[in-house]
C-alpha cells in the first residue's frame, strides 16, 4: 500500500511540473538556450541551442524559428560582448526569461549581467527584445510575475506576444 501511495504522489507530482498552458493561437518554434522552461503546449515546439550555435548561425536560426529563449542559467556567458551584434541584429524576438535586468545587459557593450547596474530593476520578470533595422529602434516588452502560481498566464502572454511580433 505505501508504494502505490508513493507511486501515486509522484505522478501527480511530474503532472504538476509540466503543467498545460493556455495558447490556442498559431504553432510556435522556439530555440531555447539554456534550461528548458517546464510547460506543455501542444502549438509550441521548443528545441535546445547552444550560445556558439547562436553566434555562428544567427541568420539561418532566425529563418527556422519564431523566437529564441534564453533561461536566467546563461545569463553571465550570454551577456558578454561578442553576442551583442547577435541581438541587435536578430529578425525574430529574444526573449530573457527571469531577467530582472531586463534586455540591457545583453544588447550593450561592456556591461555583464552580473555589473548591471541594480537600479534596472523594475519588478519584471521577462523581457521579449526586438531590434528594428529599418526604424533602427529596439523595442522591448516587459512581463512581470507577482505569484509563482501565475507563471502558466506569463507563458501564454510571451507566446501571444511572440505570435503578434
Amino acid at each position: 500500500m505505501k508504494r502505490i501511495v508513493i507511486l501515486v504522489s509522484l505522478v501527480l507530482l511530474a503532472a504538476c511540473s509540466n503543467s498545460e498552458v493556455k495558447y490556442d493561437g498559431a504553432p510556435l518554434k522556439i530555440a531555447v538556450i539554456g534550461e528548458t522552461p517546464s510547460f506543455q503546449n501542444k502549438n509550441i515546439r521548443v528545441e535546445p541551442l547552444s550560445l556558439d550555435k547562436f553566434i555562428e548561425e544567427s541568420t539561418l536560426i532566425s529563418a527556422n524559428y519564431d523566437a529564441v529563449m534564453l533561461s536566467k542559467d546563461v545569463f553571465e556567458a550570454a551577456s558578454d560582448d561578442k553576442f551583442v551584434d547577435v541581438y541587435t541584429s536578430s529578425e525574430i524576438p529574444i526573449v530573457f526569461l527571469n531577467s530582472s535586468k531586463r534586455h540591457y545587459p545583453f544588447v550593450n557593450e561592456d556591461i555583464t549581467y552580473e555589473t548591471a547596474p541594480d537600479s534596472l530593476t523594475d519588478g519584471s520578470h521577462t523581457t521579449v527584445y526586438l531590434h528594428d533595422d529599418h526604424a533602427n529602434k529596439d523595442d522591448a516588452w516587459f512581463f512581470h510575475l507577482d505569484d509563482k502560481k501565475n507563471e502558466n498566464e506569463l507563458y501564454t502572454k510571451l507566446f501571444k506576444k511572440i505570435e503578434e511580433l
